[in-house]
């Protein structure tokens, strides 16, 4: 089986690029039924984060899909420039694509530096394809080793330990922006774990008040509870972005819930307070035009990653550490991979053979009874004549109509497994001509 990762992330693709590509469950699940449908032969998991959106696929050799093809399936279906993706995109072929997804799962390619919470989102994306029935075998062996690494790696490295996150970022740029907290108001919109993590960070800095606004007021009661905060109905936004001085914002909106058009008019009943901003949802709560208004500090994902960039390069020992445990579980699921495919295939062309050899049997067996014994001869003669064509049918098929790389390969394979060369060429050692 050969096996292809196919995506973009934090670190070649904008967040303005990352939110047109991120998917909700039900998006991502709809998007696995449609790839199995048009691949029915591949198997597929879809990861996709605020961070990235990866497609892993298992498929025969010279199977479907493509790289291209899958390239061409999500500019269509998101209604992305194909050149724009094709610029942000990488992709990864067998042992690095292994390879990749292991450090994904470890923490080695999150924007935080072994942060926890992917782990979590590989494995819901495993559960997800596993539902739709999008993994076989050979996904399920490189997802679950994947999750097990991940989790080693986090118990024998310190990896995760004094790590920034983007929470104390984000209380870092507030800090320069205020010098004071115990005359704020923090409103939260969204009440997920990223708000949540954020939050406990900001109140750490005292504010003197908290407001939780979320769609559904039932999940923002706990969290405002939590935190000793006011919870109010998502129809009261804007009365809160009026009062508020801090906005964190994280929903699973696939549009911004807050465009210019909606902030401008509250600009003047704020009485032109400055407003810090810090948007982690992708695609993104706030607009980017609302960010180029007057006393509006707003910093998305992006702006996060470029401060947790020095974080990568002062914890390098911890990486070593991390990718010495990879390496060789890597190459070890791969090669189990691999051998489990052959062992299929073995098995395959085992059956295939026998159902030849039964069918020509059940129709040699017929002509023998009663046929004269001067016939016995011809006919085991036909027999096997019939066999060895009914094999070599589709082989020779093949290698008639296969490009000439194509051709000098399989004819190289045969005399190699067949040991059709002549016995001088084969125990004699290549020449070389005299210079």
């Amino acid at each position: 089986m050969h096996l292809i990762c196919v995506g973009l992330s934090h670190q070649t693709a904008s967040v303005a690029l990352r939110e047109k590509l991120a998917m909700n469950e039900a998006a991502a699940a709809q998007t696995l039924r449609e790839l199995k449908a048009l691949y029915p032969n591949a198997e597929m998991t879809l990861l996709s984060t605020c961070n990235r959106t990866e497609l892993y696929v298992a498929r025969p050799l010279h199977g479907h899909p493509r790289i291209d093809s899958v390239l061409s399936y999500f500019a269509d279906s998101r209604n992305l420039p194909a050149d724009e993706l094709a610029t942000a995109a990488y992709h990864h072929d067998n042992e690095k694509a292994i390879r990749h997804l292991f450090r994904v799962s470890s923490g080695l390619d999150s924007m935080v530096l072994g942060e926890n919470q992917i782990i979590g989102q590989v494995r819901a994306a495993y559960e997800l394809a596993k539902q739709e029935q999008a993994v076989g075998k050979v996904l399920h062996k490189v997802f679950q080793s994947a999750l097990a690494t991940g989790k080693r790696v986090r118990t024998q490295t310190l990896l995760g330990a004094g790590r920034r996150s983007v929470s104390s970022v984000a209380v870092d740029f507030a800090r320069h922006l205020y010098y004071r907290f115990d005359d704020k108001t923090v409103l939260v919109i969204g009440a997920g774990k990223m708000t949540d993590l954020t939050l406990a960070q900001f109140m750490a800095l005292k504010p003197e008040k908290l407001i939780v606004c979320n769609r559904t007021i039932e999940r923002a009661l706990p969290l405002a509870a939590k935190y000793g905060g006011e919870a109010r109905p998502f129809e009261q936004l804007d009365e809160a972005l009026i009062e508020a001085d801090v906005v964190i914002t994280s929903t699973g909106a696939t549009e911004p819930i807050v465009t210019a058009e909606r902030f401008k008019p509250l600009i003047k009943k704020r009485r032109f307070r400055p407003l810090f901003v810090i948007d982690m949802a992708v695609p993104r709560d706030f607009s980017e035009a609302v960010g180029e208004l007057a006393n509006v500090y707003l910093y998305n994902m992006d702006d996060l990653q470029r401060a947790l960039a020095d974080d990568h390069a002062a914890r390098s020992e911890q990486i070593s550490a991390a990718e010495a445990i990879l390496e060789p579980i890597v190459m070890e699921c791969y090669t189990a991979v691999q051998q489990n495919d052959f062992a299929d295939l073995i098995r395959k062309l085992r059956d295939q053979l026998h159902e030849i050899g039964q069918a020509e049997s059940g129709r040699t067996v017929n002509k023998l009874r009663g046929a004269d014994p001067s016939m016995l001869q011809p006919i085991i003669e036909e027999h096997t004549h019939r066999v060895v064509n009914k094999i070599l049918h589709r082989p020779i098929s093949e290698l008639g109509r296969g490009r000439s790389d194509a051709a000098a390969m399989y004819a190289t394979a045969l005399r190699r497994l067949f040991e059709l060369d002549d016995e001088e060429d084969m125990d004699q050692p290549e020449r070389t001509e005299p210079r």
